[in-house]
C-alpha cells in the first residue's frame, strides 16, 4: 500500500523550489551594502580621510548588491 501525495503537496514543493533563490535576497543585499560601508569606514579611520572611503565603500557595496540581484534574477529565467 503506497500512499500518493496529494496534488497540492507537489504544487507547494515546486513553488518553494522556485522561490528558494529569492528568499534570502533581501538579507544578502543589505549585508553586502553594509560590508562596503563598514570597510570604507574602517579605511577612513585608519587613514583619517573621512568620508571619502565610506562613500566609495557604499558605492561599491551597492554595485555588488545590484550585481548579485541581477545575477540571481536573470539566472532564474530559463
Amino acid at each position: 500500500m503506497s500512499e500518493k501525495k496529494p496534488e497540492n503537496s507537489r504544487d507547494w514543493t515546486r513553488a518553494l523550489r522556485e522561490a528558494a533563490p529569492y528568499l534570502g535576497m533581501g538579507t544578502a543585499l543589505a549585508v553586502t551594502v553594509l560590508l562596503g560601508l563598514g570597510a570604507g569606514y574602517w579605511i577612513d579611520g585608519k587613514l583619517g580621510t573621512r568620508p571619502i572611503f565610506f562613500l566609495i565603500g557604499g558605492t561599491l557595496g551597492i554595485g555588488a548588491a545590484g550585481y548579485h540581484f541581477f545575477k540571481t534574477v536573470m539566472g532564474q529565467k530559463r
